[in-house]
């Protein structure tokens, strides 16, 4: 293949005059760029498999996304206004075509130039869609060869937020089922809807994968959770996948599914849990994008099926197998397949075309993040392909096809056609013989990824009748059992004929991969019908530890216990899978704490404590404590007392503590007695008296606080004491405190700091005792000094900008911080640097919340050493609040009892919130009606400033711990 030589319209000079290594202002690159024919050739691909350029600079630039229509035509989107958006009207949709069918797209058309900032492109239904925040829009085509714009954009869908240009909705792809999905970020919160609704009616979206119906007009948010997931993909069976940055990289997309997230609490406060990764491990660094599950057809055997992605930092292509496990899957890290020595290289999106070839674009820059946004170089950009002498040039136009022809490519052995097919048919609507041609495929194909296709086009279509779902649902595949399941509840209920049949399946279909499919189709129906379904899915013990039954089931349960309790404290009572057992008891506890609740769930469950076993006894109080943390003082229900006095005696020492914690919550004086026993009782487990004293310190027990004055000054609960001294207001706290910072006492000095840094008086104390000597200011970290600032007091927050620095700093400021730092950080000097004094400071400050080589707070995202770029680490230190997503902004949290807290909020439900808080050991939960102000910071919870008050050799340690791969020894 040859690159574009002729081309009809000639870039724009804007797009050609910037040449970023003659600029100044950016950081000089450790090499320079290369051609994009030499890109091509450095990215090297496993033996067999070649890459060809297809056009580069200065034809297009910056191309963010793209499509392949029914043509083979590349339809691809510019991005220059990128990082600004929406930006100006500038940016071109541009056309390339193969019109000789040679291989050489020798045509070049500009479809659109007023594109603002756009992430997203899918060619369908008459028109092209485009992902243009705060838009979806719809832009009808004039088909032909110079295919332009019918009319003006249409606005589909608005609300999408862009404040973190990498997490607006991007890489759009029409799914087996006829819908447009997409994926959106984490770090913008998006609320969807079509023009004029309403915010009570839109749909919240915050790291997801959604999907919009073409012709119904419908959004839905399809899966919650994630960070900034940038594509998705089905393999044969209609399985999805998609990757994700900074958290684990590899999930199995399910309708209604919740998912780690890497900042922030879930929209539906009950979640509890949410369902894990796939991922078999971790590679280097953490950004990537694209998602292809190769099913071209041209690529040897060994190809299809496997799963590619981009490496954005390491500039690799990424491939993965998917291995079946229980009713998903599990990730195997196959080969880096592609691998380039250009470092400018910046792979999107993989993508399949018609000869099964493997297009890639090429965002192609010298940085890979955006904190370094001003040194972004948007003059430049390509598209290659990876091709074997299996891929041959076609040229192809579906459209012109007959409905049989289409539905004959549905046993095509490259999806492209097959997916082409389905959407055309899709438009074109149904009629009797392409229904009756495509049941024959899946009711008499022997290949059930046949049976699928044909199952996928008919609800696509709206043509799968009542009698062929029945049909469907007898089949023998597993997949095409549960697909028919997931297509007869897409508009909530289905007929009470297949209703009833799947009641059956759920009692007795071998498949988990069937039972998984109900489950998530549970939460599309009303929550009265629920129950026969979920009633014996839940008697299913295989499924106990199942990674996604027990919480799909859950996420349809959940509002259906909150409707009818008695119902599902009964399943509860009989289910083997203990986490709904859980769940609900903690669902039922907390709905006893909520605004203008009698709390009568209490009785309910003290009732359901006395008549189960000791398994369900355990799993049931588990739950209650869970949904009680962080109240005290409630109302004892009547029948707790005898239920705490067979407690108390049960052999299991975990019973025993649950149902104390419990007890204490409710003011029982014998269960309070037996507490501070337990506390005074140096032969105790340690890990005992520490939930001892942390229920204790919890309802603020004055007759305990001599023993945890006691404790923390020497033994085995030295830390948990200090940390149990920040529930106590009392004089004799804080110059202990500061002892232990004047003793340099390792073992309980950040704690103490932490502690001291929770009240405004003690807070004083710190500061006095720094100006009297007793200790350098460099033991006030950052996260302390904003912790300080929380409480608004004129003269604590002078001193800190005339002792510590200046937090919110001009950017002037910041850039001038930027160039000295650089001054004494050279290379050479960071090398010759004390790497152990750097690991000791590192914890001491971003270990708090950032983990490195496994050591560390879980409240930043993991961090994965290396970092060898100077520039990229001083932006992100010196300027933590460039880019910020709401999860990660800080909360001040001033307690009635003149405490405060200052974190993010990682869970919350109408009593309770719970906040990740740097230095401390584990999240606190904190009552509402506890809570006197709360304050959301415009700031980053990592502040700014982590560098003030350390020396210059102290920095350099620092740089050369965070160059390391691997722990020092």
């Amino acid at each position: 293949m040859r690159p574009l030589l002729a081309l009809a319209l000639c870039a724009s000079l804007a797009h050609a005059a910037y040449e970023p290594l003659n600029d100044k202002g950016r950081p000089i690159a450790s090499e320079p760029a290369l051609s994009p024919a030499g890109t091509a050739a450095a990215l090297r691909v496993p033996a067999g498999f070649r890459v060809e350029l297809i056009v580069g600079e200065p034809h297009i630039v910056q191309p963010i996304a793209y499509t392949i229509d029914d043509r083979g035509r590349l339809w691809i989107v510019e991005c220059t206004n990128y990082p600004a958006s929406p930006g100006e009207p500038k940016d071109r949709i541009l056309v390339l075509e193969d019109t000789k069918g040679t291989g050489t797209f020798d045509k070049q058309t500009v479809f659109w130039d007023k594109a603002t900032f756009s992430s997203g492109i899918a060619v369908g239904f008459g028109g092209v869609w485009l992902g243009s925040p705060p838009n979806l829009l719809f832009i009808p085509v004039k088909d032909g060869d110079e295919p332009k714009p019918a009319g003006e954009p249409q606005v589909m869908l608005d609300g999408w937020m862009s404040n973190d240009t990498h997490e607006t909705l991007n890489d759009f792809i029409w799914g087996p089922d006829g819908w447009l999905y997409g994926t959106h970020g984490i770090f913008n919160r998006s609320l969807v809807g079509k023009p004029g609704t309403p915010a009570s009616e839109r749909i919240l979206v915050e790291g997801a994968v959604w999907r919009f119906h073409p012709t119904r007009k419908v959004f839905e948010r399809w899966s919650e959770g994630g960070s900034n997931q940038w594509g998705v993909d089905w393999n044969d069976h209609g399985e999805a996948f998609f990757e994700a940055c900074v958290i684990p990289h590899m999930w199995h997309a399910i309708q209604g599914a919740r998912y780690q997230r890497q900042a922030g609490p879930h929209p539906d406060v009950h979640t509890y849990d949410d369902i894990k990764t796939i991922a078999w491990g971790r590679y280097e660094k953490a950004a990537y994008a694209g998602a292809m599950v190769y099913l071209g057809g041209a690529f040897p055997a060994e190809w299809r099926d496997q799963f590619f992605f981009h490496d954005i930092h390491m500039n690799k292509i990424r491939c993965e197998t998917m291995i079946p496990a229980g009713s998903g899957y599990r990730s195997e890290k196959k080969v880096d397949f592609g691998v380039s020595s250009d470092r400018w290289f910046r792979g999107l999106s993989p993508q399949y075309g018609p000869d099964g070839g493997v297009f890639i674009n090429d965002w192609y820059d010298k940085v890979p993040c955006h904190q370094q946004k001003e040194f972004s170089d948007r003059s430049n950009g390509r598209m290659y392909k990876i091709v074997t002498d299996a891929v041959k040039p076609v040229k192809v136009d579906l459209a012109q096809l007959s409905d049989a022809e289409l539905v004959a490519h549905h046993l095509n052995a490259n999806d492209w056609y097959v997916r082409h097919a389905r959407r055309l048919l899709q438009e074109r609507g149904a009629n009797a013989a392409t229904t009756a041609a495509l049941e024959k495929i899946l009711f008499e194909s022997d290949d059930d990824t046949r049976q699928l296709r044909a199952l996928w086009t008919l609800q696509a279509q709206g043509a799968l009748t009542e009698a062929t779902l029945l049909r469907t649902l007898e089949a023998k595949s597993e997949a095409v059992r549960g697909w028919a399941i997931t297509c007869a509840t897409e508009g909530g209920k289905p007929s009470a004929s297949v209703y009833n049949r799947i009641v059956q399946l759920c009692q007795n279909d071998p498949s988990a991969v069937v039972r998984r499919r109900v489950a998530s189709a549970a939460q599309r129906l009303p929550l009265a019908d629920r129950w026969n379904w979920l009633e014996p899915l839940a008697q299913h013990a295989e499924d106990d530890s199942d990674q996604n039954i027990p919480f799909l089931l859950w996420y349809a349960l959940e509002p259906a216990v909150a409707a009818d309790p008695a119902r599902g404290l009964a399943l509860a009572q009989k289910t083997p899978i203990a986490k709904l057992a859980n769940f609900t008891a903690r669902r039922l506890a907390t709905a006893a704490v909520e605004p203008n609740s009698k709390g009568e769930q209490l009785e309910v469950l003290s009732q359901a404590l006395l008549a189960a076993n000791d398994n369900l006894r355990a799993t049931l109080l588990s739950g209650i404590k869970d949904g009680l943390v962080g109240q005290n003082r409630l109302k004892e229900p009547a029948t707790w007392p005898k239920v705490y006095a067979e407690l108390a005696k049960h052999p299991s020492n975990e019973v025993r503590s649950s149902a104390r914690q419990i007890a204490v919550t409710f003011g029982n004086a014998s269960a309070l007695d037996q507490l501070r026993a337990t506390l005074l009782n140096p032969k105790a487990p340690v890990p005992e008296r520490a939930r001892v004293l942390a229920n204790l310190a919890q309802i603020h027990d004055k007759e305990s606080l001599p023993a945890i004055l006691a404790l923390a000054r020497a033994g085995t609960m030295r830390g948990p004491a200090v940390v149990a001294l920040g529930q106590y207001d009392d004089p004799r706290i804080a110059p202990l405190l500061i002892q232990f910072i004047v003793d340099e006492d390792k073992g309980v000095r950040s704690l103490a700091l932490n502690t001291l840094a929770g009240r405004a008086e003690s807070s004083r104390a710190l500061l006095a005792a720094i100006d009297a000597g007793k200790f350098k200011k460099d033991v006030l970290s950052a996260p302390l000094a904003s912790k300080i600032r929380g409480f608004n007091d004129a003269k604590m927050n002078a001193w800190l900008e005339k002792n510590w620095g200046t937090v919110n700093a001009s950017s002037e400021a910041k850039t001038k911080a930027i160039a000295n730092y650089k001054k004494f950080l050279g290379t050479n000097a960071i090398l010759s640097a004390d790497v152990k004094r750097g690991r000791e400071l590192f914890r001491g400050s971003c270990g708090l919340c950032h983990q490195l080589f496994g050591t560390g707070g879980e409240i930043g995202p993991h961090l994965t050493g290396g970092y060898t770029d100077l520039e990229y680490l001083l932006q992100n230190i010196m300027d933590p609040n460039a880019v910020i997503g709401k999860d990660y902004q800080l909360v001040y949290i001033t307690l009635k009892d003149g405490s405060l807290q200052a974190g993010i909020i990682s869970a919350e439900n109408e009593s309770t919130l719970t906040l990740k808080v740097p230095g401390a050991p584990a999240p606190v939960v904190i009552a509402k009606d506890q809570i006197k102000t709360r304050v959301v910071s415009p700031n980053s919870l990592m502040p700014e400033g982590l560098l003030n008050g350390l020396e210059e050799p102290d920095v350099r340690s620092l740089f050369l711990y965070l160059r390391q791969t691997s722990e020092p020894k």
